[in-house]
């Protein structure tokens, strides 16, 4: 279990940075689905070139069910929602709402998991981080209500938590059966292929030839995230005693650090109130979440002692 939260932990650092260079390269005149496509198509190069083995098709053959899933869900219809939504809001705001991904992967993992209930703390996060969620969805980076495309922006991200949140759970399940690199390396050429390909039909060509160098520099760094995150992911859902939910609370510093960065790196962005209670409404969920056994007895404690 505690190697299981350790990539965990490296996986949500990396992945923790990601929402400013998106949108970054996406500054450059590029579209989403073209951008998306071409960073995981180009992961999944590398990593078929260091994972290449035989009988590897047989393999995909073999698993084909989860190849399909990480594939068609996790990576097509994940993050196809994924870039829309953080093409819509501001960077500090994705990257806050992508910080619930852990607490509504709880949500799922109870649903669909095997192994995986809700208990009183867990639902009480739950419905803390709610609150906290509700007052981000009525404000913009700017203080202001959120326009349709807003709205539809964080409507996207959500949905891209519960595609990915699925996903992740069969990983967990299918534990051992597949080595964890090369299930990233499939899913992200054959799902960053398919999102390229959607792209060229509905966004049309968008040449990456001949642009400026922080273009490249934001591809660059989003390729190396990806090649090392996803792979660390992978790790921390198949070790031994991992469970979906546990590992997902590791991402709490997803928000945290992604929102700090925004307001660094992003013009125009810049804390609010409104942004910054909400993240720190969404951080207390997850310590009811963690510390939430250790919390009742120290009350039950002081209440005894005062009585």
């Amino acid at each position: 279990m505690k190697k299981g939260l350790f990539y965990a932990i490296l996986a949500s650092v990396l992945w923790a940075i990601v929402n400013p260079f998106i949108k970054q390269g996406l500054s450059y005149d590029f579209t989403p689905m073209n951008f998306a496509g071409l960073r995981f198509t180009t992961v999944g190069i590398i990593l078929f070139a260091y994972t290449w083995h035989k009988g590897m098709w047989q393999e995909i053959r073999q698993h084909s069910k989860l190849f399909l899933n990480l594939v068609l869900i996790n990576m097509f219809m994940g993050y196809t929602a994924f870039y829309f939504g953080v093409d819509f809001v501001s960077g500090a705001i994705s990257s806050i709402i992508m910080g619930m991904t852990p607490l509504i992967n709880v949500l799922l993992a109870h649903l669909l998991a095997s192994d995986d209930r809700l208990n009183a703390h867990k639902i009480i996060s739950l419905i803390v981080s709610l609150i906290g969620l509700f007052l981000i969805i009525g404000m913009g980076s700017d203080g202001e209500p959120l326009d349709w495309k807003g709205i539809t922006g964080i409507v996207l991200l959500l949905l891209s938590i519960i595609f990915q949140g699925y996903s992740a759970i069969s990983v967990s399940e299918d534990k051992g059966k597949v080595n964890p690199i090369f299930l990233n390396a499939v899913q992200m050429f054959f799902g960053g292929l398919l999102i390229y390909m959607v792209g060229l039909g509905t966004e049309g060509y968008h040449s990456f030839i001949g642009k400026p160098s922080g273009f490249y520099i934001s591809l660059g760094i989003l390729v190396f995230i990806s090649v090392f995150a996803f792979s660390f992911w992978f790790i921390a859902l198949q070790s031994k005693g991992a469970k979906v939910s546990d590992i997902n609370m590791c991402r709490l510093i997803n928000p945290i650090l992604g929102a700090v960065l925004s307001w660094v790196m992003l013009p125009d962005e810049y804390p609010t109130f409104s942004t910054v209670a909400g993240m720190i409404i969404i951080v207390s969920s997850l310590i009811i979440y963690f510390k939430g056994a250790e919390i009742s007895q120290w009350l039950k404690n002081k209440t005894a002692k005062v009585s």
